[in-house]
């Protein structure tokens, strides 16, 4: 069976920068939340799926102890935002973290143990309610900077996904594709297709990439992802913020590209 996006980690700076940018961009933002493990965040959600944008909000959190881990999510997102801002990470759905491990091991990829955590969080309404994960990696040696896993959601839906929060000014929908750029790009699709995520990335190399894009970008990923889709419903309803924020018309789509957008291309397209 394929998989479906669960969502994207955006990381970020400065994540009142990004939460104002993409306010201005139309989407409406839950508030910030904090990780235990030093890392906050603030999401966008839409329709089953949402985009998290992630900063380390307090260093001193990320346990030293964790470099023993064979991963960690914390200090992975602390290392990628060393080198640069961008999508450092592509999250699927599941209903099986302990199965969806087995599958990924069988594919060749090297998993380290489930990793669950628990968090508080706010509704619309103020109330506090409890959330639950369970993450399960698909790590390849070639994709350090661009990290694959499962996102097992073990709470309620209605503690994590509000109507309030899925309606957006812009008229945004859907992810669509993710874009990866990687000089292995061949390589890399034969992984994606061994976990079954071929459908939902698209790996090029550099130069297919800017050729597909029709411009070149300075913080264009030369290892790992470059950007994604965004399927709104009216592309006339995001197109004053975009041009704003530095977009480009191309073939009736509005490209930000990735040195105007915290380091992420985003493909905005109608359905």
């Amino acid at each position: 069976m394929s998989r479906a996006i669960d969502h994207l980690v955006l990381c970020v700076n400065d994540l009142d920068a990004a939460i104002a940018a993409y306010s201005l961009l139309g989407f409406t933002v839950t508030p910030r939340a904090i990780h235990p493990f030093g890392t906050g965040n603030a999401l966008i959600q839409l329709d089953g799926m949402y985009i998290e944008l992630l900063a380390v909000v307090d260093p001193g959190n990320i346990a030293e102890t964790d470099l023993s881990a064979p991963f960690s999510f914390a200090i992975y997102n602390r290392d990628y935002l060393r080198h640069r801002q961008g999508m450092s990470m592509l999250a699927l759905q599941s209903r099986d973290a302990e199965k969806d491990r087995e599958d990924f091991i069988a594919a060749g990829a090297a998993v380290p143990p489930v990793f669950h955590f628990e968090r508080d969080a706010r509704t619309p309404d103020g109330d506090t309610v409890g959330v639950a994960f369970s993450l399960a990696f698909a790590n390849h040696p070639l994709l350090r900077n661009a990290v694959t896993f499962v996102c097992q959601h073990r709470h309620p839906p209605q503690n994590f996904y509000f109507p309030q929060y899925q309606t957006h000014a812009n008229g945004a929908k859907a992810i669509g594709k993710v874009m990866l750029s990687h000089w292995a790009a061949d390589a890399v699709r034969d992984f994606y297709e061994a976990i079954r995520i071929d459908h939902l990335v698209e790996a090029l190399h550099s130069d297919e990439l800017i050729a597909k894009y029709g411009f070149d970008d300075p913080e264009f990923s030369t290892d790992g992802f470059a950007g994604f889709e965004l399927i709104v419903e009216d592309i006339s309803k995001i197109a004053d913020a975009a041009l704003s924020l530095g977009a480009v018309q191309k073939k009736g789509q509005l490209i930000l590209p990735p040195s105007k957008f915290f380091g992420l291309m985003v493909v905005i397209k109608s359905r």
